[in-house]
C-alpha cells in the first residue's frame, strides 16, 4: 500500500505534464477540436429532437452547423456595424487626453510650484508610420483575420462531425474500459455533458441578462452606442475576472473619448460594480447554482493555465474542463483525492478502478 501510493502519484504527474505538453505544441490541431467539441455538446440536445422528429442524423448535423454559422455571421456583421462609429469618437479620445495633461500640468504649476510644466501643455502627437510600417501593420492584420477564419471554419467541420459520431465516439470510450464498470463509465459519460450544457447554457443565460441591464445602465450614464458596449461586456463575462476588468477600462475609456469628463467614467464605473453585485450576489446563484462545484482558488488557477496554454480560448474552456475533470476524479478511486481538493466531494457507491 505504502509503495503503490507513491506510483500512482508519479504516473499521475507524469500524466498531467504530458497533456500539458501535447495540448501546448499541439493547439493549431487540439484548441479547434475541443472547441468544436464545445459546441458539439451545446447543440446536442438540439440535434436529438430534430433526430426525434424524423430527420436524418447527417442533416440535424448540418443544420446545427448552419445555425451556428448564421451566429458568427451576426456577430461579425454586428461588430463591423458599430466599428466605424466607435472608430469615430476614438478619434477624441487624444484630444481630451492633451485637455487633461493641460489640467494636471497647470495645476502643479500653480498650486505646486512645479517649474518647466507649463510649457507643455499637449501630449507628443505621434508621427504617422511610413508606407514600410503600414505595410507590416496590414499583413499583421490580414494574417490574424486569415488564421481567425480557418479555425472558425475547422471548428464548424469538427463539430457537424463530431455531431454526427457523437455515438461512436461514446461506444469508443466505453470499449476502452473492463466491462464492469462500463456503467460507471457511462454515467461519468453522461455527467460530464450535462455539467459543460448546463454551464454553458446558464452562462449564456446570465449574459443576456447583462446585456439589458449593462444597456440601461449605459444610456443613463450617456455612453454612446450604449448597445455595442453593453453586448461586448457581457461576451467578455465568458472570461472570469479578466472579463470584468476588461470591460469596464474599455468602456471608461470609450466615456473619456466621448468627452464625458470624470464623472462619465465615474458613471461607468458605478454601473459595472452595481450590475456586477446582482450578477455575483442575485442572478448567478440562482441560475448557475452548483452546476461547475469549483473552489474558486482552483478557478484562477486553472484559468492562468489555460491562457498559458492556449490563450483566450484556454481561458474560455479551462472552467468546463476542470469540471470534467472532477467528475472523472468522483469516479476514478485513484483520483477520488484530487476530486475532494477541488470541490465539494460527493460520495459514490463504486468508482471504477485504475
Amino acid at each position: 500500500m505504502t509503495n503503490r501510493l507513491p506510483v500512482k502519484i508519479v504516473y499521475i504527474n507524469l500524466a498531467i505534464v504530458l497533456t500539458t505538453t501535447i495540448l501546448y505544441y499541439g493547439q493549431p490541431v487540439f484548441m479547434p477540436l475541443a472547441i468544436a467539441g464545445v459546441l458539439a455538446l451545446v447543440f446536442m440536445p438540439f440535434c436529438r429532437w430534430m433526430e426525434k422528429q424524423g430527420i436524418i442524423p447527417v442533416l440535424a448535423a448540418i443544420v446545427c452547423g448552419v445555425i451556428f454559422s448564421l451566429l458568427i455571421t451576426g456577430v461579425i456583421l454586428f461588430i463591423i456595424h458599430y466599428f466605424k462609429q466607435v472608430a469615430t469618437d476614438m478619434s477624441g479620445l487624444m484630444q481630451t487626453i492633451n485637455g487633461y495633461d493641460h489640467t494636471i500640468r497647470q495645476y502643479l504649476h500653480d498650486k505646486i510650484g512645479v517649474k518647466g510644466l507649463e510649457k507643455e501643455s499637449a501630449l507628443p502627437i505621434p508621427l504617422p508610420p511610413d508606407a514600410g510600417g503600414f505595410s507590416k501593420i496590414a499583413t499583421s492584420i490580414m494574417g490574424t483575420a486569415l488564421s481567425v477564419v480557418i479555425n472558425l471554419i475547422l471548428i464548424l467541420i469538427y463539430m457537424v462531425m463530431l455531431l454526427c459520431i457523437r455515438g461512436q465516439v461514446k461506444i469508443f470510450i466505453l470499449k476502452l474500459v473492463q466491462p464492469q464498470y462500463r456503467d460507471e463509465t457511462r454515467d461519468v459519460i453522461t455527467r460530464s455533458a450535462k455539467v459543460v450544457q448546463r454551464y454553458l447554457w446558464g452562462l449564456f443565460f446570465v449574459i443576456a441578462c447583462l446585456w439589458v441591464m449593462y444597456t440601461i445602465g449605459f444610456s443613463i450614464v450617456g455612453i454612446h452606442n450604449a448597445l455595442f458596449f453593453a453586448i461586448l461586456c457581457g461576451l467578455l463575462e465568458v472570461v472570469p475576472f479578466v472579463g470584468n476588468i476588461t470591460g469596464s477600462t474599455l468602456t471608461s475609456i470609450m466615456a473619456l473619448s466621448q468627452g464625458g469628463g470624470m464623472s462619465m467614467v465615474l458613471g461607468v464605473l458605478g454601473t459595472y460594480a452595481l450590475i456586477q453585485f446582482i450578477q455575483f450576489y442575485i442572478i448567478t446563484p440562482l441560475v448557475m447554482r452548483e452546476q461547475v462545484s469549483i473552489h474558486p482558488i482552483f478557478t484562477i488557477v486553472i484559468l492562468i493555465a489555460g491562457e498559458l496554454i492556449w490563450g483566450i480560448p484556454g481561458m474560455i474552456l479551462a472552467i468546463p474542463a476542470l469540471g470534467i475533470f472532477k467528475i472523472v476524479c468522483d469516479h476514478v478511486e485513484a483520483l477520488h483525492p484530487f476530486g475532494y481538493l477541488i470541490g465539494h466531494h460527493r460520495k459514490r457507491k463504486r468508482r471504477i478502478s485504475p
